[in-house]
């Protein structure tokens, strides 16, 4: 089992209660890690005025967990800079980088994409994952090594209809992934990437209505289609990305870097 005891873990895009960010912040949290749990300035605040970040934080404090929080637009280097900086100062360094934020505009036929989404989601799947893990590994090497884990997707691997500048920028981060992991294996850094399949969160919600739209068929219909083409016949839960997040942080993965993790149920290509 992952010991990640007196481990500093930057969790991004963990504010949605049902994402990947935050389950998988509590499976680290499981195995002893602290938290930093980051994503954008939530606009709607929960009952008693409290952001939805802090009530995350709440969770995991409730259950004796180190936890804090920052807000983050990973696209602007500032809030960066500053992410790093506070969970440096609260916690005194950073051994676990989770870049999971992501974004799901720009759905559609190529010849009608537009540049805005493309730069969007270069910015939030590549360019900000870099730029955290760049402000993270000086921390990373005073500490004596860390791990950096990039979400990806198996959309990387295998092409997908509507969907080429989300294809494109996974692509990317998965091969920006084997880079950090080649230049700074001396350090003890090791950097992987997972290619996910369908996961139960709301962005999969959206992804169904998205494609209901795009291909003229039911939601119930849509939905079927993506468990359809996996082995397992099933997507997959939150928690269970959680555990191979926890995988890749702890030294149960100490010879694996540089490397893609297939979580996909067994997909057979195509959808």
């Amino acid at each position: 089992m992952p010991n990640l005891k007196d481990k500093v873990a930057i969790v991004t895009g963990a504010a949605a209660a049902r994402g990947i960010g935050f389950n998988a912040a509590k499976v680290l949290a499981s195995y002893g890690a602290t938290i930093v749990l980051a994503d954008l300035k939530q606009d709607d605040l929960v009952e008693g005025g409290t952001p939805e970040l802090e009530k995350r934080a709440q969770e995991l404090r409730a259950i004796g967990v180190k936890s804090a929080w920052c807000n983050l637009d990973v696209t602007n280097e500032n809030d960066i800079a500053d992410c790093a900086a506070f969970a440096i100062e609260t916690f005194g360094g950073v051994d676990i980088l989770f870049n999971n934020a992501g974004v799901t505009v720009g759905y559609g036929p190529i010849l009608e994409t537009e540049k805005r989404f493309w730069d969007l989601q270069f910015a939030v799947h590549v360019t900000g994952p870099v730029l955290l893990a760049k402000a993270v590994i000086p921390s990373m090497r005073q500490r004596g090594g860390g791990s950096i884990i990039n979400n990806s997707s198996i959309w990387a691997l295998n092409a997908h209809e509507g969907a080429a500048i989300y294809g494109a920028t996974k692509l990317a981060i998965t091969n920006a992934s084997k880079v950090i992991a080649i230049e700074h294996g001396p350090d003890n850094i090791r950097c992987n990437a997972i290619a996910a399949g369908p996961i139960r969160t709301d962005m999969q919600d959206r992804r169904v209505k998205r494609e209901s739209v795009l291909y003229g068929i039911t939601e119930d219909e849509a939905r079927a289609t993506l468990a359809e083409p996996l082995a397992l016949k099933r997507v997959g839960e939150p928690h269970e990305y959680g555990e191979v997040v926890a995988f890749l942080a702890s030294d149960m993965s100490s010879f694996v870097t540089g490397t893609t993790i297939q979580m996909d149920g067994g997909e057979q290509g195509g959808l």
